[in-house]
């Protein structure tokens, strides 16, 4: 295939696709967004308490049946700029509106079907108003997620099988309440504790201040439940409630209070069963590369899904800016581009560095998990330990960290 501007396609409209097509779109290249929901409506679910997407404002305190220690969550004395909670919806929100103003092509309610790869390009299928469609491109962006389409395809140009999401054992249910529905919690959520967490035998309760004027607070809990289908999954809201409420009844203040919020409240309630995907040896074939969850599924746990999903837009952008600033101008067009090469060197610098963290989630899923009276002891006295040991510079790796060529765009 042979052009003057490179074709791209995003597959997936989500923060890590709006972003990449962003960054891209400051670039000598032709993109189109393939977005399989029919509308730019955001999705206020789950993950809209995914702790960090985010950068907690202040410390992320963490309680059992007393206080077992505190979490710095960045500083501007130590990394340049204050920390902010935002929500995740927001974000994609911000992302979209840009998406818009940009005016850049974005097809809706599209799904990639299957691709075909060959020297000079990527042969891209989907499926657009139940009607078939394709277009060969220069590069596919798979940005479509934990469900992936482009990432079976991918494998199969690899001629190898790829992992599928499998559910974790454990399902996060919460959601937003005004903060005067639920007595005595200003004096428990305040300006400098706006993020708490609270584990227990039988699971896990964060709760945290949502809005600077302090109005709605955001609540979820994570715990151990059996599988079952897509169907079931839509639990009624006040079953949900009522079977959250005999879990957490013994629990001490402001837990009840909390889910009686919830009960009265016309809020809508999320349920979110965590699934996973195994790591993923292979980010990339010859034309195609994966991103964001759709390359490294990450746990909610960690608080890190968008910031990843940042972060890899950010750095494919630059090395594919480095690759195009560096193509000989003597020969212009798509072909004269290392495309395979560049791909290597995004999976080779950014996997590393995803795997930590993807690591560090798990651990932290592990002890959301039920666990006996002795075992829930240790777990105690454990965290009691990391946390009095733990210092500020042990955030270096995640709020310290900088996407290499950032500040150039």
């Amino acid at each position: 295939m042979c052009a003057m501007k490179p074709e791209i396609i995003v597959a997936g409209g989500g923060i890590s696709g709006a972003a990449t097509a962003l960054f891209l779109s400051r670039l000598d290249v032709n993109v189109t967004i393939l977005e399989n929901r029919p509308s730019h409506s955001t999705v206020r679910l789950g993950r809209d308490f995914d702790a960090s997407s985010k950068r907690n404002a202040c410390p992320e305190r963490t309680w059992i049946s007393s206080l077992i220690g505190k979490v710095s969550q960045g500083s501007v004395e130590r990394y340049g700029f204050a920390s902010l909670m935002v929500m995740r919806s927001d974000l994609h929100d911000v992302l979209l509106d840009e998406v818009k103003k940009r005016q850049l092509n974005v097809v809706l309610g599209a799904q990639v079907q299957s691709i075909e790869e060959s020297d000079d390009g990527v042969l891209v299928r989907w499926v657009q108003d139940e009607q078939p469609r394709e277009k060969k491109v220069d590069l596919l962006v798979g940005a479509d997620g934990i469900w992936s389409t482009v990432r079976p395809s991918m494998y199969d140009c690899l001629k190898l099988s790829a992992p599928k999401p499998e559910y974790s054992g454990l399902v996060g249910i919460g959601m937003l309440v005004d903060v005067d529905s639920v007595p005595g919690i200003s004096d428990f959520l305040t300006p400098d504790r706006s993020c708490v967490m609270i584990h227990g035998r039988l699971g896990f309760v964060g709760m945290a201040l949502f809005d600077k004027e302090r109005k709605k607070l955001g609540w979820w809990t994570t715990h151990e439940a059996p599988d079952r289908s897509r169907e079931e999954w839509k639990v009624p809201k006040q079953q949900a409630l009522r079977e959250i409420r005999e879990r957490y009844s013994a629990w001490a203040f402001p837990i009840p209070q909390l889910i009686a919020a919830a009960e009265a409240s016309n809020e809508e309630l999320f349920v979110w069963p965590v699934f996973q995907v195994r790591k993923l040896e292979h980010w990339h074939s010859r034309r195609t590369i994966l991103i964001g969850d759709a390359a490294h599924a990450m746990p909610p746990h960690s608080g890190q899904g968008a910031s990843q999903a940042l972060e890899d837009a950010g750095y494919l952008a630059y090395l594919l800016r480095k690759q195009l600033e560096s193509a000989a101008p003597s020969v212009p067009g798509a072909n004269t581009l290392d495309w395979t090469s560049t791909l290597a060197t995004f999976l080779k610098n950014r996997q590393p560095r995803v795997q930590r963290i993807v690591d560090e989630a798990n651990r932290r899923g592990g002890q959301k998990k039920e666990h006996s009276v002795v075992g829930h002891f240790i777990k105690t006295w454990i965290m009691r330990i990391l946390f009095f040991f733990m210092s500020e510079s042990s955030g270096d790796d995640w709020f310290g960290y900088k996407v290499p060529g950032i500040d150039e765009w």
